[in-house]
Order: structure tokens, then C-alpha cells, then sequence
């Protein structure tokens, strides 16, 4: 691709008349590329398939936006930073397979996809900004790294108006929320904390969100998560009834097993459910 590299906002866009988006049904771009520029694919909305190098590493600002027929992407292994609303209002958007490499998502990069699922669980993330991921509807789970550290954005969350059911955050400190905005002067980011903007937004009663052993008491209290706070559980395999016999409910509050003891309790098939006073999740 002759114009992949840097700013393709001429190349590919409304300036150029010969080029007709509608038609453009797959893109191939060749190895040796290592960035897509801004808008280079925007509003591409006959796209369905792309094939994406090894050899690349950044997918800048609304290089895929509105790329209505686009239902999945694999992004190659390399990749380590996806710009700004790079697949926002992707609407058939479903599947993104995302590389261990990646380590920032930036504001909207995938806002109103239609996503099912967000696993960076095996990537090295450590920032993911506003509204990323947020009006997914149809997103059920989602799964976060042990790397993350910082959630950016002073108006949306990573999360918000998403019907996730299950997330999964594997980082023992909570990632922070801060603002992210460039200062005017300096032309840096800010790392002021933010304490309205909520992770996850827009879920029911029976949403879980799961967080390393010895994690929750942070997690309910920290700033983007004590929203969550009654729903945060500890996922485990075994469960042990360490102190004699405990009472078992499931998540509405209704009895399930009385005095059960360790044995007993380890049988529970998968589900949510309230031992000791502390909601659990046994898989």
C-alpha cells in the first residue's frame, strides 16, 4: 500500500475524487508497512475483509472508523498501539483478536462495535482510554490483564452502557482512573485522578466482576470500581470451608446449603453464590 505510512488524510481521503470507498470490499496491506495512517480506511463500508502485516505496529486515529460490514479483525502480533476511535462505529464488528504485544487502546477505539466479547488478557496493556469499548451492547464478558494500570478519560467509561454479564480483572492493585487530557501548555497527558467516571456501567444485578484473592476490599473501594462493589467476587476452583460449617445462598439472597461443610461445598456446580458473607464465583 503506497500511502499506508503517516498522515493518508489526503491520500485516501475526500480530496482524493478517483477513489470510490464503496467498492473497496478487502484490504491487503503488504509487509514492510509499520503504521496506518489517520482515516486512510474510514467509512469503507462495503469492507469485510482485512489481512493485516506482521511488520505493523500502529493503527492510527479512525483508520477503520465506520467500516459498517466489517464483522472481525486479527490484529498481527506486533501491534502495539491502536489510536483513537480506530474501529469506532464498526456496527457489524464482532470479534477482535488482540496480540500480546498491544499495550494501549486509545479513546473509542472500538466504541458502538458490536463486539461479544474483550479478551486482553494475554496482551501487555497498561492503559486503555475513554470510552474505548463503551456501547458494545451485545458485549457478555470481558477479560483485563495484570498488566493494566490506568483507565483515562474524564467523561465515559472504558465500559460504559455495555451488557457484560462476567469481567475478569487480573491486575492485583485497581488500574486507576485519571484524566488523560493534554494540557494546553505543556502538551502533555494528565494524571489527575478521576473519581465520577465508572469502568463498567449499564449492567444488571447478576453482572460479576472478578478480581485476584486478597483484591476485593481495594477494588470496592477504588475510584472507576466501587460501583461494582456488591458485585465483585473471588474466582476460585476449590472452595474450602476453612472455619467448620458455612451457609451457602445463591446471588438473590435464597438459601442453598445450611451448615455444608468443605467436602459439600466443593460438589456447588458452576455459579455465583454468597459463602461467609463474601460473593464467589466457582467455575
Amino acid at each position: 500500500m503506497e500511502h499506508a505510512d503517516g498522515n493518508s488524510g489526503y491520500a485516501w481521503g475526500t480530496d482524493n475524487h478517483t477513489l470510490d470507498r464503496s467498492l473497496i470490499k478487502k484490504v491487503v496491506v503488504e509487509e514492510g508497512v509499520s503504521s496506518l495512517g489517520e482515516y486512510i480506511f474510514w467509512d469503507c463500508q462495503s469492507l469485510t475483509e482485512v489481512n493485516l502485516p506482521n511488520s505493523l505496529t500502529t493503527l492510527r486515529k479512525e483508520c477503520f472508523k465506520h467500516c459498517t460490514a466489517l464483522k472481525s479483525i486479527t490484529l498481527p502480533d506486533n501491534i502495539s498501539m491502536i489510536d483513537e476511535s480506530a474501529f469506532e462505529e464498526c456496527n457489524a464488528l464482532e470479534t477482535a483478536i488482540f496480540p500480546k504485544s498491544l499495550k494501549e487502546v486509545s479513546t473509542k477505539a472500538f466504541y458502538n462495535c458490536n463486539l461479544k466479547k474483550v479478551d486482553l488478557s494475554q496482551t501487555q496493556v497498561e492503559t486503555i482510554g475513554m470510552g474505548a469499548f463503551a456501547h458494545n451492547v451485545q458485549c457478555k464478558e470481558v477479560y483485563l490483564p495484570k498488566t493494566l494500570k490506568t483507565f483515562e478519560g474524564e467523561d465515559e467509561g472504558a465500559f460504559s452502557a455495555c451488557g457484560v454479564k462476567k469481567a475478569v480483572c487480573n491486575a492485583v492493585e485497581p488500574p486507576k482512573t485519571i484524566s488523560g487530557v493534554y494540557d494546553f501548555i505543556t502538551g502533555e497527558k494528565k494524571t489527575d485522578p478521576v473519581e465520577w467516571v465508572n469502568i463498567f456501567s449499564g449492567f444488571d444485578d447478576d453482572f460479576v466482576l472478578e478480581v485476584p484473592a486478597g483484591s476485593e476490599d481495594k477494588y470496592r473501594s477504588a475510584n472507576g470500581w466501587k460501583n461494582a462493589a456488591n458485585n465483585i467476587a473471588t474466582g476460585i476452583r476449590g472452595v474450602k470451608a476453612s472455619q467448620g460449617k458455612v451457609g451457602v445462598y445463591d446471588i438473590t439472597g435464597k438459601r442453598y446449603m445450611n451448615h455444608a461443610d468443605a467436602q459439600t461445598v466443593n460438589t456447588l456446580q458452576r455459579g455465583v453464590y454468597i459463602i461467609n458473607g463474601k460473593k464467589v464465583l466457582v467455575k
